[in-house]
């Protein structure tokens, strides 16, 4: 698909698509990172990545304007001027960590998101995706999982975001049959994802705060239909199965 391209600064910078039918397509590891950014800032992340077509080689500079993405985010304007600094800050500030499993031992390898994401008054926002990332976006062939950008950005929640992305990412078949497809997260591999390793500390709490509510607003505005159930060991919820289907098949429960 050709993008209109423009001299911004000094620099070749492409304009942004907003056809949010387009798939936002990432490597697992990614998928599978500690991610921290707030609402809006995660989803003009995954709005830069759904800029990435197959023929690229390259991660490429893009501009938006404050009227275009507040038209993306289903926000105000007038919102989207008071609140876009912050989210700028936001994506620079607040890296995804990549982990790296060895036989030794774990480690999370911090990434930026970007190597620019900047308001101007005169152009919009200047993002650019940090060319470190490039092994977890261009050219993927396998472990990768896509979804079209309109499931997520219309969701009210980050939790919500990060649980649908890791439902996408475990789900083997490429079509879910009519008795659904069970998928099993562990409590500790969900906390890391959603950035709640130190937050909601009794399980109830992070029950209600996280699960709940990405189950609630997936199930209202994405094809799944999406419930759960605990694996425990002893007395301690260890993981979350979760059962989940299409809108349209016939709904079967969990337990």
């Amino acid at each position: 698909m050709a993008r209109g391209k423009k001299q911004v600064e000094g620099q070749l910078s492409f304009n942004f698509s907003l056809d949010t039918g387009n798939y936002v397509v990432q490597a697992n590891d990614l998928i599978g990172g500690k991610q921290s950014l707030k609402l809006n800032s995660a989803k003009l992340v995954r709005a830069a990545i759904m800029q990435i077509i197959p023929e690229d080689e390259v991660l490429k500079p893009y501009i938006i304007t404050i009227k275009e993405l507040s038209e993306l985010l289903k926000v105000s304007e007038s919102n989207m001027y008071r609140d876009i600094d912050a989210i700028t800050d936001d994506i620079i500030k607040n890296p995804v960590f990549i982990k790296k499993a060895s036989k030794k031992q774990i480690k999370w390898v911090k990434i930026p998101w970007v190597t620019r994401c900047e308001y101007n008054s005169d152009i919009g926002v200047a993002i650019k995706l940090n060319d470190d990332l490039k092994p977890f976006l261009i050219k993927l062939k396998e472990h990768y999982t896509q979804y079209s950008l309109d499931n997520i950005l219309t969701m009210k929640s980050t939790y919500s975001i990060r649980i649908f992305e890791l439902l996408q990412e475990k789900i083997k078949t490429k079509l879910i049959g009519h008795t659904g497809e069970y998928v099993e997260i562990s409590v500790q591999e969900l906390r890391e994802s959603c950035a709640c390793e130190d937050k909601y500390k009794s399980f109830n709490n992070f029950k209600t705060r996280v699960i709940d509510t990405a189950c609630k607003e997936i199930n209202a505005l994405t094809m799944f239909k999406v419930k759960y159930d605990y694996l425990k060991q002893g007395k301690s919820i260890v993981a979350i199965v979760f059962h989940v289907n299409m809108f349209y098949h016939s709904e079967t429960h969990v337990g």
